[in-house]
């Protein structure tokens, strides 16, 4: 049986069994953290840090979108929440990713 779990504070079990892919859920996957950083010309990058069935990974993926920015920093935990949950489903969605997660 898989199991899902993350460190992330703020994200429960049941939300980040919805932001997975249904092509993950097969897979033990442990989310350690997803973080922000800004990039080039006004692009942040996000990052999380996963282990899917044992194997470490670093993913990432670029946004523009300001409004998301915006509400990473906001102090109420649900706007907070909800766009971690955001980057991580963009992460895992992402075509640069894509390869990487097929071959697990």
């Amino acid at each position: 049986m898989a199991y899902i779990s993350s460190h992330q504070s703020g994200i429960t079990h049941q939300e980040l069994q919805e932001a997975i892919p249904e092509s993950l859920l097969s897979k033990n996957v442990h989310l350690h953290w997803i973080d922000k950083s800004p990039s080039e010309r006004g692009l942040y990058t996000f990052t999380a840090k996963m282990e899917i069935d044992g194997q470490m990974l670093l993913l990432s993926s670029k946004t523009s979108d300001t409004l998301l920015i915006d509400d990473w920093d906001v102090n109420d935990p649900t706007y907070h929440t909800n766009a971690r949950l955001v980057a991580l489903e963009r992460i895992l969605t992402d075509p640069a990713n894509e390869d990487i997660l097929l071959s697990l």
